[in-house]
């Protein structure tokens, strides 16, 4: 799997996370962002900015005006300031009054710099500033601008769900005052200009303003579990060694990115096999409750399910629970359903009947 790995600090409740290098092609970092805002006083001037996180390599960003007045010069550098410094962008001119910028990073950092446009047409063409064809890219009115595209600010209570969900404050220890301090401060880091919240809170990126090793933490998390989707989806590891006694996996973020993988038999040996294939293998975890079904038998239970028309006179959803080992089953009618399963099932098999609204199709 493509990505070099190097040394991070630790979260404080979960084993270590090591900050990926640049993920991308050449070398290239894939965590920048970037915005175009008027200079007041100088209405010839658009300042620009470019965020990054954690990632390091060749950084590039490309200028330019698709429509309307060219950009008729520019900052033959766009200073760099943060702990992942290693110069300035450089910048020079390309043909149809293009600017084109590079430079190199080692983490987190942020760029800034200027162009220059015709009087009076700052806000009368959108700039394009392009950053290898990634999430950071804007296409926008600079800021100030009538038409600019203002950036919503996060809000508290959903910054501090959304880490819920990542379990990215356990060392809390469940106290709202600290949860709630950090939240803020994390919010206020995102106002005043801190390049990894910047990055972090883009929508395609975590949609929630991080600190850096938090970063790092959840890009690594992206990393072992794609290694190990790799083996048991993709590859063959599932048919050459536990065919006949594997129960399938389940993604647990919010304890820290823990996956739970089960085996209907020797549970510890099995997974002691597959950790030896795996990158941070104390992440991974045997079912807490051993599994009584493999995942193909559950699959064979969830097909027979979907196929009777019949089910879906009170079904609205269903799908494979693997720590309950059980095919999940939606309805708002739980306990009809629970005595159609019974009676077409039998009051063994493996389902788990739950209270669920109907799916409203956009």
């Amino acid at each position: 799997m493509a990505g070099v790995l190097a040394c991070a600090s630790l979260l404080p409740a979960v084993a270590g996370a090591a900050a990926p290098e640049s993920r991308g092609k050449s070398d290239r970092p894939r965590d920048c962002t970037t915005e175009a805002m008027l200079v007041p006083g100088q209405p010839s001037v658009v300042r620009y900015v470019v965020w990054c996180g954690v990632q390091s390599g060749y950084v590039s960003l490309r200028i330019r005006r698709p429509k309307g007045p060219a950009v008729l010069g520019f900052s033959s550098t766009a200073e760099a300031a943060g702990p992942g410094a290693s110069g300035p962008l450089r910048c020079r001119e390309l043909r149809g009054g293009r600017v084109f910028c590079s430079g190199r990073k080692r983490g987190p950092v942020t760029y800034r710099g200027t162009v220059t446009v015709a009087p009076r047409t700052r806000c009368s063409a959108p700039v394009l500033l392009n950053v290898w064809r990634w999430t950071g890219d804007s296409l926008d009115f600079p800021s100030g601008c009538p038409k600019s595209h203002q950036e919503p600010v996060r809000h508290l209570g959903q910054i501090i769900r959304d880490r819920a969900d990542e379990g990215l404050d356990l060392d809390l220890a469940g106290n709202k005052g600290a949860i709630v301090r950090r939240a803020r401060s994390l919010l206020a880091a995102w106002k005043r200009g801190d390049p990894v919240a910047r990055w972090t809170s883009e929508e395609e990126a975590f949609g929630m303003p991080l600190r850096a090793f938090e970063q790092a933490e959840l890009e690594y998390r992206d990393i072992y579990r794609e290694r190990f989707q790799d083996l048991v989806e993709v590859g063959d590891w599932v048919e050459k060694n536990a065919p006949d006694t594997y129960a399938g996996y389940e993604l647990d973020y919010a304890a820290g990115g823990i996956i739970y993988v089960g085996f209907t038999a020797d549970q510890d040996a099995y997974l002691a096999k597959l950790r030896k294939r795996l990158i941070a293998p104390e992440r991974f975890h045997p079912f807490p409750t051993p599994p009584t079904y493999t995942e193909a038998e559950l699959f064979r239970f969830e097909e027979q399910f979907v196929e009777n028309e019949a089910n879906w006179d009170l079904a609205n959803m269903v799908s494979i629970n693997y720590l309950a080992n059980k095919v999940e089953v939606g309805t708002q009618h739980v306990a009809r359903m629970r005595r159609q399963i019974a009676a077409r099932y039998g009051l063994d098999a493996p389902f788990l009947v739950v209270f669920a609204e109907p799916i409203e199709l956009l």
